[in-house]
């Protein structure tokens, strides 16, 4: 006997559900009531309409309802021709009478070398903002040593690469030259 359940605390909760249900049934059995009357006047008006004779067409205006923009009066705009062109004659740049291998001249200051992309990365977000020209050297793929170089440059010739030099040394970094 007393694994039965008792139901003496639960009456008003019962009685507010019991109340909930009985609510929205009114209000659906009011809205299927409202919902047949209107779609019976919808049809019956649609029936009176069909029946009725159509009516003419109004008859139309002489002049159209928005004749301002015709009637303003424009001014005529005169026409750009393009210029002549001139002739352009193709310039061929002598060749470069210094030494044979143009690329011996420049060079580069390896800051750092990481084993991961991510450090040389943030380093090279710092060279930049202190506004050096600053790149990653990726290593190879069958490349036994696998830094991330970190370089500043290319400088063109020995003077700015000096200059570089001692900026990057008050920086506070060591510059190794790479040619």
């Amino acid at each position: 006997m007393d694994d039965q359940t008792s139901w003496k605390g639960h009456g008003f909760t019962l009685l507010v559900f019991t109340g909930i249900v009985v609510l929205c049934s009114i209000f659906f059995i009011l809205g299927m009531l409202v919902g047949r009357a209107q779609s019976q006047k919808i049809a019956f008006a649609a029936s009176a309409g069909s029946r009725a004779e159509p009516k003419a067409p109004p008859k139309e205006n002489s002049t159209p309802e928005l004749t301002f923009y015709d009637s303003v009066k424009r001014p005529e705009l005169p026409t750009l021709e393009p210029p002549p062109r001139p002739e352009i004659k193709p310039v061929i740049p002598d060749p470069p009478k210094g030494s044979a291998n143009p690329a011996a001249k420049v060079f580069n200051y390896q800051i750092a070398a990481y084993k991961r992309s991510a450090d040389a990365e943030k380093l090279l977000n710092q060279m930049k903002k202190k506004g050096f020209r600053a790149f990653i050297l990726a290593p190879g793929p069958d490349d036994a040593k696998a830094f991330f170089r970190l370089l500043v440059g290319p400088f063109a010739d020995v003077i700015e690469a000096e200059q570089a030099k001692k900026e990057l040394e008050t920086a506070g970094y060591q510059p190794i030259l790479k040619k």
